[in-house]
């Protein structure tokens, strides 16, 4: 025997609900915090490592990124051919939440001459 649910209209578009909307739904500056942080313990010599913040930036935020997509399998899944447009929308939205961040993390830990 089969059994048959009632859902609501808002439950029915939860289940069917595409790329975009879980992505609006995750991507929050709360959300990426923790991957920021975590991707940041990567780089314990990022003087040594770096010639300048904008590449520092660049590599936190693209680790960042890269473990907060691939988190959620089914979502990396769910893009298809999409991931690169929606890892490029990401990656702007990031830039904007923690670059100057992470641009002065890099100020203050490397001396000036180190990376003029």
């Amino acid at each position: 025997m089969s059994k048959k649910f009632i859902i609501s209209e808002t439950q029915y578009n939860f289940l069917i609900e595409d790329y975009q909307i879980r992505l609006r739904r995750r991507l929050s500056k709360d959300n990426i915090e923790p991957f920021i942080r975590n991707a940041e313990l990567d780089f314990p010599t990022l003087c040594d490592d770096f010639g300048d913040e904008f590449d520092y930036a660049d590599n936190v935020i693209r680790i960042a990124i890269d473990d907060f997509l691939t988190k959620d399998e089914d979502f990396v899944d769910s893009l298809g051919d999409d991931y690169d447009d929606v890892y490029s929308y990401v990656t702007d939205v990031v830039k904007d939440w923690f670059g100057e961040y992470l641009f002065e993390i890099y100020r203050m830990t490397c001396p000036e001459e180190d990376y003029n």
